[in-house]
């Protein structure tokens, strides 16, 4: 990198390896190396991120904000490649980058951008996929610290061994998992555990709600989970919904039977609300509810500041 830099700007380079920042959550500095660099009078940090850690822009520039404010100078990620995708996302939002030998963004000393890209396929790293976010969640609340070799994910979250090794691409881009070769299997970890892989993939996360229905109550939706603002009032002072919300895996053959209602003709009736989910709801479901971060990615956009206020006091007061 300095020789690179020398050969750009024609002017000494000077490097150092220095030690992460102070104050910073563990997957900031977890994995990551950090050099300094010295170019005439400016002086900048570059935090090189390692081959799995890619890509997620969002995550990166809430992240390049802490280590400026940690560090008081610019700061500049580097990536070992980059497709023409990524750099203009990363340009986009003004995030300053290197990737040897082809592109330089470094708003505060210099630009050398090139259409040269090495041919990468990559897994998307700006949102999960449903079957990303159950593994996600499997080691948020299941896996933790523990090795999982993706057979036993399989079995333990009823998924194909294709849909895990696709759903493990995915939180390997986005730094979210690492994985090693363990005999002829590949054995997966999370990168950090509790409130700290929460943070982590909190930017990845979607909405696992795919369309909600009103029918009638019944034995067998009895059975299903708590959600939206039902389960919230359980865990919070939020007043229960009028309409009791459940959830339920949009491929369950009980949606075949359930008959669609509007509430303005039949308001007399008991009634449910379903929500039919991207994957299944029941498999971290506790407690008769759904999990806290499903149902607080569900909430995200609620309009009610009250739903708002609760949801984030019951966030907080979780014990990860």
């Amino acid at each position: 990198m300095k020789h690179a830099l020398q050969k750009l700007f024609g002017i000494q380079v000077q490097e150092t390896v220095v030690s992460a920042p102070g104050g910073l959550p563990f997957y900031m500095v977890n994995g990551r190396g950090f050099h300094r660099l010295q170019i005439g009078e400016v002086s900048f940090l570059i935090v090189s991120l390692p081959d799995e850690e890619r890509f997620g822009v969002i995550a990166l520039e809430k992240q390049l904000v802490q280590y400026m404010d940690s560090i008081g100078i610019p700061v500049a990620y580097m990536f070992s490649a980059v497709n023409k995708k990524q750099r203009d996302a990363l340009i986009e939002r003004q995030i300053p980058f290197i990737c040897l030998p082809y592109q330089f963004y470094l708003p505060f000393l210099g630009i050398a951008l090139s259409n040269e890209f090495p041919n990468l396929k990559r897994a998307n790293a700006e949102r999960m996929s449903p079957s990303a976010q159950v593994l996600y969640l499997y080691f948020l609340y299941q896996a933790r610290e523990l090795p999982v070799i993706k057979k036993e994910a399989a079995e333990d979250l009823q998924m194909t061994r294709m849909s895990v090794t696709r759903a493990s691409e995915q939180l390997l881009a986005m730094g979210l998992i690492t994985q090693d070769a363990h005999g002829k299997e590949q054995q997966m970890k999370a990168t950090a555990v509790g409130r700290d892989y929460y943070e982590l993939g909190k930017p990845y996360l979607i909405n696992p709600v795919q369309r909600i229905i009103t029918t009638k109550q019944s034995a067998e939706i009895e059975l299903l989970p708590l959600s939206g603002e039902s389960a919230l009032s359980v865990h919070s002072m939020l007043n229960e919904p009028k309409i009791i919300v459940k959830a339920i895996d949009k491929s369950s053959n009980l949606l075949k039977t359930l008959p669609v209602i509007d509430e303005r003709w039949e308001p007399d009736k008991q009634l449910v609300q379903i929500e039919c989910w991207k994957y299944n709801p029941c498999l971290f479901a506790a407690e008769g509810s759904v999990d806290p971060v499903s149902l607080a990615v569900s909430l995200k956009d609620h309009p009610d500041e009250r739903v708002q206020g609760e949801l984030e006091e019951y966030l907080e007061g979780l014990k990860w």
